[in-house]
C-alpha cells in the first residue's frame, strides 16, 4: 500500500537548557528523529520514537498520524486504524492525515473482505509520517 503524504524537515538539535525546557522540546526531537528513521526505512525505531512523542503530546494530530503510519508499516493494522481515527478526530480538516487514512482504509477494507487476518503485515509499506 502506498501512502504518499509528504515528509519534510530536518532533525534539529536540542541544547541542554533547563530541565523543563528540555522536556518541552523532547517530544519534538522524538518526532523529528522518528521521521528520519522512517525515511531510512527503520520502522520499528520510528514507531518507538513516535510512541515516545505521543506520551508527551497525546493530543497532537500529527503525532497520532505518525503513530498510525508506523503501526501500518509494522503490520499492526488494528492499532493503525485507532491512531488514524484519533488523528482525524483531533484535526478533521488536515489533508495529509485524511489522505493517509483514506488509503489505509481502502487497504484495510480490502484485506478484511478477502479474509486476511487483521494483523497481517502490509506489503512493502512506503507510508510517510508528517514532519
Amino acid at each position: 500500500m502506498l501512502v504518499l503524504a509528504t515528509l519534510a524537515g530536518a532533525l534539529g538539535t536540542v541544547s541542554g537548557c533547563s530541565s523543563s525546557s528540555a522536556t518541552d522540546t523532547d517530544w519534538k526531537a522524538q518526532k523529528a528523529y522518528g521521521a528520519t528513521m522512517a525515511k531510512k526505512g527503520f520502522w520499528r525505531e520510528a514507531l518507538f520514537r513516535f510512541q515516545k512523542a505521543a506520551q508527551q503530546k497525546p493530543d497532537d494530530a500529527e503525532i497520532q498520524n505518525n503513530l498510525a503510519v508506523g503501526y501500518e508499516a509494522t503490520g499492526e493494522t488494528a492499532r493503525a486504524l485507532a491512531a488514524y481515527r484519533r488523528a482525524i478526530e483531533l484535526s478533521p480538516n488536515d489533508a495529509n492525515i485524511r489522505r493517509n487514512y483514506a488509503r489505509f482504509a481502502e487497504y484495510y477494507t480490502a484485506a478484511q473482505r478477502t479474509g486476511a487476518p487483521a494483523e497481517a503485515p502490509t506489503p512493502a509499506p512506503t507510508p510517510r509520517p508528517t514532519p
